[in-house]
């Protein structure tokens, strides 16, 4: 059983690309000035079986075949987050993203005792957006995280080439233009939008901006 806040459909601001999210419930890293203080308490939420959830999630990112996994902190719940991206998998989702507080060299080392099911998770996923939120070291000018020292690690391609060293994507200044229109840039280049459209702060995490 996985613990879930919440599921978001057709976000633009969680990860490259149109995404279906979902908001893992209870976090122990607890990162200050996070801006999901309501996703810390383990005990809150609600209960989803594995497949149910995954069978859920795979129908509602049919359109994109994205799925991102967010917290909260999702390898808090390993087992259960193991079990999921293998059936996401399974039910031909294209691309799995999960954010975590722990580093990519804390989760190898086994840092949260539970070595061989982070080994599962990264098998199967597909990018991992690494590292606690540091307030110190947000940016206007990246997008889809939180500060600058997390990095979204190519994760298959970290595996089969050397797992010690993270190929890390580059997504600094990447601007989005959705299907109806709207563009998704770093809050650090609105300003050289906002004569086409209102401008909406969209993502206090990362400073992401919609453009409408």
């Amino acid at each position: 059983m996985i613990r879930v806040n919440k599921i978001i459909n057709s976000s633009l601001v969680d990860g490259p690309g149109e995404r279906t999210v979902v908001f893992f419930q209870g976090c122990s890293i607890r990162c200050p000035g996070c801006q999901n203080v309501a996703l810390w308490d383990p005990n809150s939420g609600d209960l989803y079986d594995e497949q149910d959830l995954a069978r859920k999630l795979a129908h509602l990112a049919q359109p994109h075949g994205n799925v991102t996994i967010s917290g909260g902190e999702p390898f808090n719940q390993v087992r259960g987050l193991a079990f999921l991206v293998r059936e996401l998998k399974h039910l031909g989702v294209k691309n799995i993203q999960v954010y975590s507080g722990y580093t990519f060299e804390q989760l190898i080392a086994g840092t949260n005792g539970s070595y061989l099911w982070v080994r599962e998770v990264l098998d199967q996923i597909d990018v991992l957006v690494d590292g606690p939120f540091i307030q110190a070291l947000d940016d206007p000018f990246i997008t889809y995280r939180g500060s600058r020292n997390q990095r979204p690690i190519d994760v298959q391609l970290t595996l089969k080439s050397a797992p010690g060293s993270p190929v890390v994507l580059n997504w600094d200044d990447e601007i989005q233009i959705s299907q109806d229109g709207n563009i998704v840039l770093p809050i650090g280049l609105s300003k050289q939008f906002d004569s086409i459209g209102t401008i909406e702060r969209s993502r206090m995490c990362g400073q992401t901006t919609l453009v409408r």
